[in-house]
């Protein structure tokens, strides 16, 4: 048999002109509170000036803000703050005072993950009138805090021609990516491909990419396709939560930006669908910190990269005659979780100055580089 093959590129729509904004949400748990017999969580009036009000931890020597303390019991108690907190002093030129720097806490959820274990379906079974191949895997990873996951969805089917239909070959290739910061997660990405042959019939497709559920991109799939490449960067959602850092509410708003994507190609007709789709996207987080009292400073510094993932996906049928050759493969390509946030606050204590720090998020970065699914074969119908 001789095959002519010849190309047509698909038809594409490429961008949406009035994309929605991206979302800002509120984590729906309420306050974080790390010292909860020390520093329970507290509100304050609008400039409210907290500096020279909270007292120190050392108790060689009672704390008065009305009292005047002599060099050396300045230094007794900075020395013994600092043994105390385990804490280094630094001296600040800016102001002539000393500032001892400790880190309060490392939260549990910001090196530690706790999600369920992944899950998948294996290819299906078959009947007389349908072949039919289908691999599902979903994942996730990280804390209630951050994390993401991925979801990856492939098939192809052949139905044999009846009273209900004609003969049809179908393929489709679909995954999505989630992204989470501070108890909410969001589908961030999702790439869609699907292709449809049958005799006498459509020999067609579509493919999509949609961002937080809206769609920035689709192409019509005919004959042998592969529109360009699509890569295309965004803002995703915001989420607000409170820390209460020292005594200090700090509202952290955590935003999720970074890049989408999508790749198709294959063949489609009455006795062929070939169908490589590989949608991905990338999320980092930054951030930025609120009070509404008055301290010495306050902030976050961040360098969080959330996930960035591939989902590769591969489904093949080839059916002229009596016999129908097929293949089903899907691969990952995954980096996640990397980087650190962590807020700060620094509040004036008579004659020195006390920095809590609080680490939010500290991972070191994992990869993941797997074939999930290589299945091929060559199957009698039995219909000849």
């Amino acid at each position: 048999m001789i095959k002519t093959a010849f190309r047509v590129v698909a038809m594409m729509a490429v961008a949406v002109p009035t994309l929605a904004a991206a979302q800002d949400y509120s984590d729906p748990t309420g306050t974080y509170v790390v010292e909860p017999n020390k520093y329970p969580s507290t509100t304050f009036p609008s400039g409210y000036d907290m500096n020279n009000t909270v007292s120190w931890d050392t108790g060689i020597m009672p704390f008065n803000p009305a009292q005047s303390y002599t060099t050396t019991q300045q230094d007794t108690v900075v020395n013994d703050e600092s043994r105390i907190l385990n804490a280094p002093v630094y001296f600040d030129f800016s102001d002539g005072l000393r500032d001892i720097d400790y880190l309060q806490s490392v939260l549990p959820e910001a090196t530690q993950q706790s999600v369920p274990l992944p899950t998948q379906t294996q290819p299906t079974t078959n009947t007389p009138e349908v072949f039919n191949k289908s691999y599902t895997r979903n994942e996730k990873f990280g804390s209630s805090l951050f994390g993401g996951g991925y979801n990856i969805n492939a098939y192809i089917t052949a139905t044999t021609a009846s009273s209900a239909g004609p003969k049809k070959v179908e393929a489709l290739g679909e995954g999505y990516v989630y992204g989470k910061a501070f108890n909410v997660e969001k589908e961030i990405v999702r790439g869609r491909a699907y292709i449809n042959g049958q005799q006498g019939g459509s020999n067609s497709g579509s493919a999509a990419l949609y961002a937080m559920g809206q769609q920035v991109w689709s192409a019509n799939l005919y004959t042998t396709f592969a529109p360009a490449p699509i890569n295309w960067s965004r803002t995703f959602f915001s989420v607000s939560k409170t820390f209460m850092i020292g005594p200090v509410p700090v509202t952290v708003k955590a935003s999720l930006s970074g890049g989408v994507r999508l790749t198709v190609t294959g063949e489609v007709g009455p006795t062929v669908a070939r169908l490589t789709a590989t949608p991905g996207a990338f999320a980092n987080v930054t951030a930025s910190a609120a009070i509404n009292i008055v301290i010495a400073s306050f902030g976050v510094s961040c360098d969080l990269r959330l996930v960035n993932a591939n989902l590769p996906s591969v489904g093949e049928l080839f059916w002229p005659f009596c016999t129908l050759d097929w293949k089903l493969k899907s691969d990952l390509q995954l980096n996640y979780l990397a980087g650190t946030l962590q807020g700060y606050v620094k509040v004036k204590i008579l004659f020195f100055k006390k920095t809590w720090k609080v680490t939010i998020a500290s991972w070191g970065g994992f990869t993941k580089n797997y074939n999930l699914l290589n299945l091929f074969g060559s199957q009698n119908l039995g219909i000849c």
